[in-house]
């Protein structure tokens, strides 16, 4: 029954009936703020130490923050600029965070100027990626990193992705409320979460025409 239930959502929202699986291991430095053109809900994130992604291209917006020297006898939480990073897993089962020493205020200050990082797979192979500093804009209300983010895309720069920036248009509603993106079975790909998402969205009649598509429709 899982099988058809899958089969029949990816059906309804026209996408791939198989996919990789990825796994994007979470790093206690990086404070991730947007992935794929979405905002992270602080819910999906708690406890969790890694993120099951689909195989193909991916983008995330995040900041890291760490504790380094200030002097001999204290600390102070360096926070980063928002980095914006694109890459492609395909093929790739896993993606490490590999960041480079920082340490104290000298090493935090050429991070600023020069932002570096590398993304490792399982087998400790770089992932290739493309980085940049996300311009964000500064409100009453605060950073709105979602909004940045598209801006972003639609720019063209090194790490932009247009894809995310135009998807985003269609289901960005999912974020504002309490949906299967906010406490997400750590088995489950954010693709199979969406898709759980519409069929929920439809009424019964609907669900059943599918289903019974399906059925209809082994092979397709």
């Amino acid at each position: 029954m899982r099988t058809v239930f899958f089969i029949a959502i990816c059906w309804l929202l026209l996408l791939p009936l198989e996919s990789w699986a990825t796994t994007l291991r979470l790093s206690t430095d990086i404070d991730l703020l947007v992935l794929d053109g979405k905002k992270v809900s602080s819910s999906l994130l708690r406890g969790a130490d890694s993120l099951e992604l689909d195989n193909g291209p991916h983008q995330l917006v995040f900041r890291v923050e760490k504790n380094i020297r200030a002097n001999a006898r204290e600390q102070r939480l360096y926070i980063s600029p928002p980095l914006i990073v694109s890459f492609d897993t395909k093929e790739v089962s896993q993606v490490n965070f590999n960041l480079p020493r920082i340490e104290n205020d000298k090493e935090s200050e050429e991070f600023d100027l020069a932002p570096h990082l590398q993304l490792l797979d399982g087998n400790a192979a770089v992932i290739p990626v493309k980085v940049d500093v996300l311009p964000v804009k500064v409100t009453p209300q605060g950073i709105d990193y979602e909004q940045d983010t598209q801006f972003y895309n639609k720019s063209g720069k090194v790490a932009s992705i247009k894809g995310f920036a135009t998807m985003m248009a269609d289901d960005s509603s999912l974020l504002s409320r309490a949906t299967e993106l906010d406490v997400p079975p750590q088995s489950e790909t954010l693709t199979e979460q969406r898709l759980k998402y519409w069929f929920l969205q439809a009424d019964k009649s609907t669900r059943e025409r599918f289903l019974q598509w399906v059925k209809d429709n082994p092979g397709q």
